[in-house]
């Protein structure tokens, strides 16, 4: 995180987390593709099933729903920024510190504190790796 990078010098900026429930169910297959997003009409955002992506022969399936809170630090791991105009001045403030060093090169959602897909962040990660190396 980049506010926690610079200990948290102009505050704290705010994250979403996520509580994680494994669950057992009776049957071989709960959903039909490893996950599933269900993002309006469930207090659950995401259901992971992992015998789609590690097949196994089992009566039963395991499940991981992903539900949205807030971030407690020090309690809670930060998955998400939270995109409101005064939180992009504050990282705007952490990312001017940045700029002083030259061995410092933010990338990643908490870096950037900007929402990225994974297959993203290693594109921009690609990308930083390019510019840096010329």
């Amino acid at each position: 995180m980049i506010d926690e990078l610079f200990n948290f010098k102009y505050g704290y900026l705010p994250y979403r987390s996520l509580d994680l429930k494994f669950e057992t169910i009776e049957k071989e297959y709960y959903q039909e593709a490893p996950v599933v997003n269900y993002p309006n009409d469930y207090d659950f955002t995401r259901i992971t099933e992992f015998k789609h992506i590690h097949p196994t022969k089992s009566e039963k399936t395991t499940i991981l729903k992903e539900y949205p809170k807030a971030y407690q630090p020090n309690k809670d791991i930060p998955y998400y920024p939270v995109f409101t105009k005064e939180n992009q001045e504050l990282y705007n403030k952490y990312k001017e510190l940045t700029e002083k060093f030259r061995n410092i090169i933010p990338v990643g959602r908490l870096a950037e504190y900007k929402y990225y897909d994974m297959d993203d962040v290693i594109k921009r990660s690609l990308e930083v790796f390019e510019e840096e190396m010329r």
